[in-house]
């Protein structure tokens, strides 16, 4: 199809400069669509948005470049459009799971090859999308600081506050990782989904991940800080590609279809079964500088679902 060679040249576009600024709007052109069409098909076909393929493949090339060549790791930070090494060394690790120096020694790093768009027929359907990425996570003597409140669309209120906060205390917070919770469930009083819900008021935590020598008191840089989520928890990548009439991402309708996709994970392992009874969900922000600076959509998003070890059989 001549808009599926489109879209993989507008890709042939962004791969050729990953070690530039990346021209959005000029992918766009090449795929021939507007920015907002272009970014609403890319997410559609991969399930992951543009700014995030594009820190992933970075983040793959970066280790390529550190076991394969002999640059220093602040070269290479500055190459993929880092400010420093310091929060290059944070995102490396945080994608990588070590940091830069032991990927260098050891020679292995987490692969993330370019994607190339194809159509397959699987049984009666047409394929163009993976499912999410599901992970089991593990968690304790985390601390972080939070931002607490209670009114219509608490979400976007909270993290307006912690960006704010993060922009002004934080060097390195676009490195940092951010997760949110609703204490009481996003609908209260038990409504169901809509589509547009500015109305519903209900509490909301927005918050930031701190090192260890942050968290050591109750406040940090004027912020509260708190325990972070403990236990184990079912950790799946949201594929942003559920849209309102406006063209917006419908958050809670992409939540809807990852939780199904999740459920079925738990089903297949039979080690693990969901313990939701007392503790919350979580949502995981992923977002890229530009959204601190300027707002807009988020890179990413994954949900926490608390889960527990099934009991042995006697």
């Amino acid at each position: 199809m001549e808009w599926l060679d489109k879209i993989n040249s507008a890709i042939d576009y962004m791969e050729a400069h990953m070690e530039k600024k990346m021209d959005y709007q000029k992918a766009a052109k090449i795929a021939c669509c507007s920015l907002s069409g272009f970014q609403r098909m890319f997410t559609f076909a991969t399930d992951i948005t543009l700014s995030e393929y594009v820190r992933c493949r970075r983040m793959a090339l970066s280790a390529y470049d550190l076991i394969h060549g002999d640059e220093k790791v602040v070269e290479v930070a500055l190459k993929y459009g880092y400010e420093s090494a310091a929060a290059f060394t944070r995102a490396f690790q945080t994608f990588h799971g070590v940091p830069p120096t032991a990927v260098r020694k050891l020679g292995i790093y987490t692969e993330y090859p370019r994607i190339t768009l194809e159509i397959k027929v699987n049984g009666g359907s047409l394929c163009m999308s993976t499912k999410p990425i599901v992970r089991i996570e593990e968690h304790g003597n985390e601390r972080l600081a939070g931002f607490f409140v209670n009114c219509k669309a608490p979400e976007e209120a909270a993290w307006n506050m912690l960006r704010k906060w993060s922009t002004n205390q934080l060097k390195d917070y676009p490195a940092r990782r951010y997760i949110g919770c609703a204490p009481k469930g996003h609908h209260p009083e038990g409504e169901e989904h809509q589509t547009e819900e500015a109305d519903i008021v209900h509490e909301y935590l927005a918050y930031v991940f701190l090192f260890e020598e942050e968290g050591r008191e109750n406040t940090f840089k004027g912020a509260e800080v708190c325990d972070g989520p403990k236990g184990l928890f079912l950790v799946g990548d949201v594929a942003l590609n559920e849209f309102r009439d406006d063209g917006t991402i419908d958050i809670g309708e992409s939540m809807m279809k990852a939780y199904g996709v999740m459920s079925e994970f738990l089903k297949e392992t039979s080690a693990y079964e969901f313990d939701m009874g007392t503790r919350p969900y979580y949502e995981e922000h992923v977002f890229t500088k530009e959204w601190f600076e300027t707002g807009g959509e988020m890179a990413g998003f994954k949900l926490w679902l608390p889960i527990k070890k099934l009991s042995e059989c006697c």
